[in-house]
This record gives structure tokens, sequence and C-alpha cells, in this order.
């Protein structure tokens, strides 16, 4: 109806056929363009298909930005891709009919400087490259990691470990930098043996769970209490201690982050910390509208607060 490309003839012949048979008239969007233009603009949401299986975190970003967007009179079309093959754009950008460029999640270097290329006002959603320019909204992650690990020390925690591969994602690295920060803050001596920073537990899961039960009996002794660098990792080893006979958290403490829905179907439900999913996607558009008016800025890091949620996983001790 809108006239735009990506639809065969056929299909929309019939379309207009039975528009006209039921009396539907289209109306066009009251946008305005630079020109005074009456027009609906487009923004493509860009986002890897590891990061669209992705369960319970990146759909929430997702509906911020399709939210936003139509306040503000802008269709969001989605692109999936292959992060692992050579990127190629979208027909609806080599049509020329996007305005700007969101992409949610983990992303190449490789592909994030294709996307650059392009030329259109791009803003990146939770991935970061510290020597490549451009708008990113992130969660305050080192922030969040050490409000976890301060919450484990207040409830008198001392022997605490860290959960997660630290390398496959700059958001769990600084989760990992504010564990190290919290420690320091607190004179607490970091004891490497308590933590696990190079595999992730929930991806072992996937092969069976006493791949993590084996990764587990390699600890010397285990700590009083865990932070994992996501929720994920969290529930893949509440189900390795269950199947170990170890009692959470009677046994051992453990928080995670992102507070995503099976963080409360799990039980005992579990502690996290929450990050504000839709507000990412919603501060993105506002960004990205920004650029596409042609203010005049300089590249921003957007860092969004997390907050702890205190539930049942994490036992006062001393």
């Amino acid at each position: 109806l809108r006239n735009m490309p990506g639809v065969s003839e056929k299909t929309r012949n019939e379309i207009l056929r039975t528009a006209e048979k039921y009396g539907y008239k289209y109306k066009k969007s009251n946008t305005k363009n630079n020109t005074g233009d009456s027009k609906t603009e487009s923004i493509c949401l860009m986002l890897s298909n590891d990061t669209r299986n992705s369960v319970g975190f990146f759909s929430f970003i997702q509906y911020g930005i399709e939210s936003e967007g139509k306040r503000n009179g802008l269709n969001t079309i989605l692109y999936c891709f292959d992060d692992n093959k050579e990127f190629q754009p979208p027909v609806c950008i080599r049509d020329g009919i996007i305005s700007g460029i969101i992409t949610l999640g983990r992303i190449s270097r490789k592909t994030v400087n294709s996307i650059i290329d392009l030329n259109l006002p791009l803003v990146i959603i939770d991935d970061f490259f510290d020597d490549i320019r451009a708008s990113y909204i992130l969660t305050d992650n080192l922030s969040g990691g050490y409000i976890a690990t301060e919450y484990l020390i207040k409830s008198g925690h001392r022997d605490i470990g860290f959960f997660g591969d630290v390398f496959a994602s700059p958001s769990f690295f600084d989760r990992y930098m504010g564990y190290l920060k919290a420690h320091v803050q607190y004179n607490i001596p970091i004891n490497n043996s308590f933590s696990i920073i190079d595999k992730n537990m929930s991806t072992l899961l996937h092969d069976s769970v006493d791949k993590i039960v084996d990764e587990l009996k390699k600890i010397p002794q285990l700590p009083t209490a865990m932070f994992c660098c996501n929720d994920l990792e969290a529930i893949s080893l509440y189900k390795a201690f269950s199947a170990m006979g170890i009692s959470v958290p009677d046994d051992i403490s453990i928080i995670g982050f992102d507070d995503i829905e099976s963080s409360k179907s799990v039980s005992p439900e579990l502690t996290t910390m929450h990050i504000y999913k839709e507000a990412m996607g919603e501060r993105a558009v506002k960004k990205l509208i920004d650029r596409m008016n042609g203010h005049e800025y300089i590249e921003e890091k957007i860092l969004l607060p997390v907050s702890l949620v205190e539930r049942q996983s994490v036992k006062q001790i001393g």
C-alpha cells in the first residue's frame, strides 16, 4: 500500500484489489521530513542469528526500539544476518528506503566496519569497541558487577567466585572488572581458584550437565558464593549443583545478571541485577533520531543504570 519495494507484483495487485473491494483507503503518516513533505521513514534493526536465538533478553530491547520508533512515526525493518559470513547489506538499504541503523547484541569488528561504510546514522546496542568511534547504548556493567559483588560481601561472604567467559563479550568483561573492583575496595584478597572465566557453563550444558560438574570438580575448594556473568550461567550452575547434591543457597550462594524471566521460575528464585531492557531500545531510537535530523554531536557511549533484585539465592552468613 505504501508502494515499497520487496513485494511481488502479483501480491501487490491482490492487496490493492482486496483493499478496493472492502473500501479501505491507506492513510499516509503525518511525519515530516526536512523538506516538509509528508513521509514515513524507516530504520533498520540489525542483529546476528545468534542474538536472535538468545532467550529472554534481546526481545525486550527490540520491543523498546519498535515502540519508540512507532511513537516517532518510524517503521522498523528487522534484518538478521550470519556474523560468520561476509556481511551483505539488506535490500531495504540497497533500495534507499532506510534513514538509520541500529545494531543489537554482539557483532564482529569486520561487520561493524562494513555497516559504518554504509554511511548511514548508526547506534550500537549492547556491544562496543574501544577503538571504533560510534554511538553506543550500554548497561553500566562495571558498576553492576561491583554492586552484585558488594551485595555478596555485605551478606558476609569473603570467598567469592566469578563464572562466565569474560572474553565472549565486553559486557561480561566489564562485569568481571566490577567484581575485581569490589574485592580491592573492601580489601579482600582475590582467589583465582574460585573462578572459571574462560568457559561458558550454559554452553557446556548443551552437551550435558556432567560437563559443568567436571569443571566444578576441578576447583580445589568451592567458594561460599558465586557471581555469574548472566542469569543463564547462574541457572546452569543450579542444575549442576543439584546433580552434585549441593543446595542453593544453604551450601552456596549465587547471584546472576540480566533479570530474565526464567530467573523467577527457578527454585530458589535467583537474586540478580535488573537491566532496563526496553529503555535501552527507546534510548537508542532517540539517539538515532538526533543523528537522522542532522543535529551536530559527538559520538557517545551512554550507560544505563542497573538495580539489584533481591530474591532467595543468597544466604546471609557470618
